[in-house]
């Protein structure tokens, strides 16, 4: 009894600092958009959104993009010739390390979203990203804001994905 009764009080520790509306399942995000009570905004990278594929009706507004600053043409130049000499290319996660990766705020996020809240006419927005972790952050931004904000469950991926909701991509 105390294990479970610990396990929920961590549990909604964990969640203690969220704000926004709550959670939703693809089909209720879906319904919802589809009856114009809300729109669903993809917080995903714009690369994402383009390569991976979005749901119907999906809006892409970057909470964030990445800018990858290439190191030295040299160390690029070296990567090359040890790929050539060992003839093996390198994966992703070394071909990363020719890159300083960084983080850039989308700082229009919050004023594009409520524009196209207005455009659509809702009070509401539904937050979604790959796997839920980027859209509830947004979320809770938006709702710190005042707006009525709700987070896909499991993002696109492993939520709207999964849930066989019409999307266009892989």
């Amino acid at each position: 009894m105390k294990k479970s009764l610990l396990g929920l009080f961590l549990a909604f520790s964990l969640n203690a600092d969220d704000i926004y509306e709550g959670d939703l399942s693809a089909p209720e995000a879906h319904e919802m958009q589809k009856k114009g009570e809300a729109i669903i905004i993809d917080v995903r990278t714009t690369l994402e959104f383009i390569y991976t594929g979005h749901g119907e009706g999906f809006v892409n507004i970057p909470a964030y993009e990445w800018t990858y600053i290439p190191k030295s043409i040299e160390e690029r130049v070296k990567s090359s010739e040890f790929e050539l000499k060992t003839d093996k290319t390198k994966g992703h996660i070394d071909t990363q390390k020719l890159y300083d990766a960084k983080e850039v705020i989308n700082k229009n996020f919050i004023t594009d979203v409520m524009a196209a809240m207005k455009l659509r006419k809702v009070d509401s927005v539904i937050l979604v990203c790959r796997s839920g972790p980027r859209s509830k952050a947004a979320a809770n931004i938006l709702a710190k804001e005042g707006i009525k904000a709700y987070n896909l469950e499991n993002g696109f991926m492993f939520g709207w994905k999964e849930a066989k909701m019409p999307f266009d991509g892989y």
